[in-house]
C-alpha cells in the first residue's frame, strides 16, 4: 500500500512539475488542486485514524 501511495505522489509530483514547465499552466493548476485535495484528504484520514482510542 505505501508503494501505491508513493507512486501516486511521484506521478503527481512529476507531472505537475512537466506541465508547468512546458508552460501548460492550466493543466498544471488542475494537477496542483488534485495534489492539495488528496493530501488534505489522506491528513485527514491519518489524524481520524490516530484520534480514535475509544473501544467498543
Amino acid at each position: 500500500m505505501a508503494s501505491i501511495k508513493a507512486a501516486v505522489w511521484s506521478l503527481l509530483s512529476g507531472g505537475f512539475v512537466y506541465l508547468y514547465m512546458t508552460n501548460h499552466f492550466i493543466k498544471a493548476n488542475w494537477v496542483a488542486l488534485i495534489w492539495i485535495v488528496l493530501f488534505a484528504l489522506q491528513t485527514t484520514i491519518s489524524a481520524t485514524k490516530k484520534g480514535t482510542t475509544e473501544h467498543r
